[in-house]
């Protein structure tokens, strides 16, 4: 009967041969390292400017859910005031009470020609109920110089870059010209109560903000609006919150009611939806190229414990132990490089979670759809998910001079 084969602890002897070259065990898991820093960092950097886009996004422009006339996104360029929702704001205050919904404000958007000091251009008016906007366009952190425009008055914020191209500052008087909801010219003299600063440039060349109720007196637009947004609580409910705002506007409109979720009214956020498997790509690159440098140094340690092998293999170990052996010592020093990168990755991604990324100079100069600053988050999973991956990189990377170890004959090896 023969003796039944001892177990053999793989797992300690590949920590203890990881440890007998701690200058080649330092190179292979080096690349591992940054590797595993530049996934921990890139995943939190692009889940914090995803957010940052999202919500500037659904704050600016879409809300969670968005109902307009039917018509209206199709002549959109045009921003046409006769596609209005008569009695907005009476329908904005009931799809607030729905189930989920945290708010949902009425808006006026309409182009307008603006006369300034001298000088005169277009420029995009915004008509808004400032009290509830204080959580979503949020003009009051807009501000640079002035005030908000009150209620009840003929007042306006004006984005400094069309106040600087006018030539008007705080005090100054500004003619607005716009075709009205019944396409005759309307018009409306304001003061510039405040000037405004958002860090994205479309806006501030042409931002016009002025109280909703003025808004409405200058398009012959009484308790109406051109949109309604509506904010769920959480965002992942939206397709619930979606169908409750269907159901609450049929047959309210006239001519129909389009209601929209955000991700389906930009391209953009479209795009964004699949940002998570385009990113896969990148990291799984990123794991490939560290695993290239495993397999060169592992190749260097099976070459330079040729004997070593020679004896294990005279000794009885299987080719399939020792393809094992290697590739275990592999995975146990890519899970070391897996944490000191994630550490790193992690101690950069935290920090500049706090204090952020400022990248207000290339927003002045560029169109970019989200605020200026980017505050990268930080995940578990990301920490987690980077050792995990570093250790199967690094074993399959060892698969391949654990293959060459086991071709080794024991008689040749221990004559090396």
């Amino acid at each position: 009967m023969s003796e039944p084969r001892r177990k053999v602890p793989f797992l300690r002897l590949a920590w203890r041969n990881a440890h007998r070259s701690v200058r080649r065990t330092a190179l292979t898991a080096s690349a591992v390292t940054v590797a595993a820093a530049a996934v921990v960092f890139g995943r939190g950097y692009m889940r914090g400017a995803l957010d940052n886009i999202s919500d500037t996004f659904w704050r600016t422009e879409t809300g969670h859910v968005r109902v307009r006339r039917e018509g209206f996104t199709a002549r959109e360029r045009s921003l046409p005031a006769y596609l209005s929702i008569p009695g907005a704001v009476d329908l904005a205050r009931d799809l607030a009470r729905l189930p989920g919904v945290r708010a949902a404000v009425p808006r006026i958007r309409s182009f307008a020609l603006v006369d300034g000091a001298g000088a005169n251009r277009g420029g995009v008016l915004l008509g808004l109920d400032l009290a509830l906007e204080t959580d979503f366009w949020r003009p009051q952190g807009m501000l640079v110089a002035g005030r908000l425009p009150a209620q009840g008055r003929a007042e306006a914020l004006v984005g400094e870059g069309i106040a600087r191209k006018l030539g008007v500052g705080v005090g100054d008087s500004l003619t607005l010209l716009v075709q009205t909801s019944y396409r005759s010219l309307g018009g409306l003299r304001v003061a510039v109560a405040g000037l405004a600063r958002s860090g994205m440039a479309f806006l501030d060349n042409a931002m016009l903000i002025v109280a909703l109720d003025q808004a409405q007196s200058m398009l012959d637009l009484e308790g109406g609006a051109t949109e309604v947004l509506v904010f769920a609580e959480d965002a992942d409910d939206t397709d619930v919150v979606l169908a409750r705002v269907q159901e609450a506007v049929r047959g309210r409109i006239p001519g129909g009611a389009e209601v929209r979720a955000w991700w389906a009214q930009s391209q953009l956020m479209r795009l964004l939806a699949s940002s998570d498997a385009m990113m896969a790509i990148v990291w799984g690159l990123l794991l490939l190229m560290a695993g290239l440098v495993v397999v060169n140094t592992m190749l260097m340690a099976v070459m330079e414990r040729t004997r070593e092998f020679g004896t294990q293999a005279a000794l009885g170990m299987r080719r399939a132990d020792l393809v094992r052996l290697v590739v275990e010592e592999g995975a146990v020093i890519g899970a070391l490089g897996g944490v000191v990168g994630a550490a790193i990755g992690s101690a950069i991604t935290l920090y500049l979670g706090v204090t952020g990324i400022d990248f207000s100079a290339y927003s002045r100069a560029m169109a970019l759809p989200f605020s200026p600053v980017v505050y990268p988050a930080w995940a578990w999973a990301d920490a987690l998910g980077s050792v995990a991956l570093g250790a199967l990189a690094a074993g399959l990377a060892a698969l391949v001079p654990g293959w060459r170890a086991a071709r080794l004959q024991p008689a040749e090896a221990l004559r090396t």
